[in-house]
């Protein structure tokens, strides 16, 4: 598989407000790129820790005097970006669990069937979540 439609691409890290790092990929395409395709692509040639948290598709790259991109000039990801749709939790432990993955990844309402990793998780950030469940739920 192929991303023939991908114009240009730039990937940067970027620190969240828990002074974490992760990494965000900046698109320039000719059509709407779903992203856990892009993901699926990523992950033959890629291991996981280099696979971006964020996606976030530009009419074109931000650049500066010299012709280079403007990183600074790059947009944060929208956390609430994701294009799932949402499914309510079903029961007391469900919407325990949501909570957690919402604190962990500083983001609005989870719904049962998101990706704790398309969402924005990694690895640490699953050790996190891993914690606090087994603290808050004794498991």
């Amino acid at each position: 598989m192929t991303q023939e439609h991908i114009r240009e691409a730039v990937v940067i890290a970027r620190e969240e407000e828990q002074g974490q790092t992760y990494l965000c990929a900046y698109i320039v395409s000719d059509e709407a790129v779903p992203v856990p395709e892009l993901r699926a692509h990523l992950a033959v040639q890629l291991p996981e820790y280099m696979i971006p948290s964020h996606f976030v598709e530009l009419e074109k790259l931000p650049l500066n005097n010299n012709g280079k991109v403007d990183r600074k000039a790059l947009p944060a990801p929208e956390r609430e970006a994701y294009t799932e749709a949402y499914e309510a939790p079903r029961d007391a432990l469900e919407a325990q669990l949501a909570t957690l993955f919402a604190e962990v990844l500083v983001t609005g309402a989870i719904g049962i069937g998101d990706s704790f990793f398309e969402r924005g998780g990694h690895s640490l950030k699953a050790v996190t979540l891993v914690s606090r469940i087994h603290q808050q739920l004794a498991v």
